[in-house]
């Protein structure tokens, strides 16, 4: 499997942390040809002009033709506070996004499954058949 930054005609994007899943969905703007991008834990592209610390989903989401999967942990307060603003642009944009949340996982649940707990591990096992059930269904 082939994994450089920028493959031209790849189907899907993962990303794994607030800037790789940014950089998922805004792939997923700017590459119209995606099937399928997940996110973990990550943000949405923020709408420029906005007060500091505020987040505004930035209107680029209209581009978005693949799927979006977003995977976030319960615990994780910074990028939970987003998710609301996220959920409701895509609906209101027409975009099939399927937000989930962990409860008690923490940021980064996939790659520190010790954490928070056993909370980690749990929203990991969870998480990531969920990853490959929506890969398999939107680039096979």
């Amino acid at each position: 499997m082939k994994l450089p930054a920028d493959e031209e005609g790849a189907k899907a994007r993962l990303g794994s942390s607030p800037r790789h899943s940014e950089w998922v969905k805004v792939n997923a703007v700017s590459q119209p040809g995606l099937s399928a991008a997940v996110v973990y834990y990550g943000t949405a592209p923020n709408a420029p002009g906005g007060a500091q610390g505020s987040f505004t989903p930035a209107d680029t989401l209209a581009q978005i033709k693949a799927p979006v999967l977003g995977l976030y942990g319960g615990a994780d307060a910074r990028i939970g506070a987003t998710i609301p603003a996220m959920d409701a642009k895509m609906k209101a944009l027409g975009k099939p996004y399927e937000p989930h949340t962990f409860e008690n996982a923490g940021h980064g649940f996939l790659r520190a499954q010790t954490g928070q707990n056993g909370a980690n591990m749990k929203a990991s096992e969870q998480a990531w058949p969920m990853t490959i059930a929506f890969l398999k269904k939107h680039t096979s």
